[in-house]
């Protein structure tokens, strides 16, 4: 296998990964306000990498603010979007709209760049593709826009902003020590978040296992491993193509609907699946 392969395969298993979080996050909404759980999660995290990448680096102040705006992007605005917008919006939509992050990604892919129509066009069919799938999965179809949607909408481009940053960090830098430090100025500012919004803690809720399983494979899973698997196909096929990956969320959660909830596969599942995957192959034609 290649390894432009290897990476195809490495951001889809992350993206899956990723799919199943929306429902764990859900689950622990119940115990914990959303900046609880994102605290726990990525000092957690950050933890871990500590012992696995226990070395000091010396960076410029121009490398330490990228990855300042690689923590304010990918780990606290992604993230504290996507949560907050879960507090006012079902699992499903936002894993709906997260499908946009890839438009925005080219977007500010093409800022500074020479113009290029095909990759433009790719990009724009793709998208409607996709969001057309959406419409058909989508039981009530179109619905109005409300705060939750607008949370998540904001999460989607911070997350394609992030993923563009993420192509620029020099390669002297591995993915352990990328991700540290992203954790580390992500976690400054969810501490400040937390101190300003005045957002109450619940230490009642760590007697709870649920609480303790789900917290530890968001930090251990989809935190650590994930987000290093990320930076990996980011640095090996580039910010446009992996962040295309994110198309697929909203079909992998119909099938995670199906295996874990029992729920029943439609007509109309299979054929805006079918649509979703010719979205992903069309934005993937003429990537940058």
């Amino acid at each position: 296998m290649s390894v432009r392969l290897q990476a195809h395969v490495v951001a889809l298993l992350t993206i899956v990964i990723w799919s199943l979080t929306f429902v764990q996050t859900k689950v622990l909404l119940v115990y914990l306000s959303p900046v609880e759980i994102l605290i726990d999660r990525f000092v957690l995290a950050w933890a871990i990498f500590w012992i696995l990448a226990p070395r000091r680096v010396r960076t410029s102040l121009h490398e330490e603010m990228l990855f300042l705006l690689l923590g304010a992007s990918g780990i606290f605005g992604y993230y504290i979007f996507e949560n907050l917008a879960l507090h006012h919006t079902t699992a499903i939509h936002v894993g709906l709209i997260v499908t946009t992050t890839p438009v925005f990604t080219a977007l500010f892919l093409l800022l500074g760049k020479p113009f290029q129509r095909l990759f433009l066009l790719s990009t724009i069919g793709g998208f409607l593709l996709v969001v057309s799938g959406v419409w058909i999965m989508s039981r009530d179809g179109l619905h109005s826009m409300g705060i939750g949607d607008g949370l998540a909408l904001a999460g989607a481009v911070s997350f394609g902003l992030y993923s563009v940053l993420l192509g620029t960090v020099n390669e002297r830098f591995d993915a352990l020590i990328v991700t540290r430090k992203s954790f580390f100025w992500g976690i400054v500012f969810l501490a400040l978040y937390a101190h300003y919004s005045g957002e109450l803690f619940h230490p009642e809720a760590y007697w709870h296992t649920s609480v303790w399983g789900n917290l530890l494979f968001l930090a251990v899973v989809a935190s650590g491993v994930c987000f290093v698997m990320w930076r990996w196909a980011v640095a090996r096929i580039g910010a446009e193509r992996t962040s295309n990956y994110i198309y697929l969320v909203p079909l992998i959660n119909a099938v995670a609907a199906v295996v874990i909830l029992d729920e029943t596969v439609t007509v109309r599942i299979v054929i805006a699946g079918a649509m979703m995957l010719g979205g992903l192959y069309v934005a993937q034609r003429y990537s940058v």
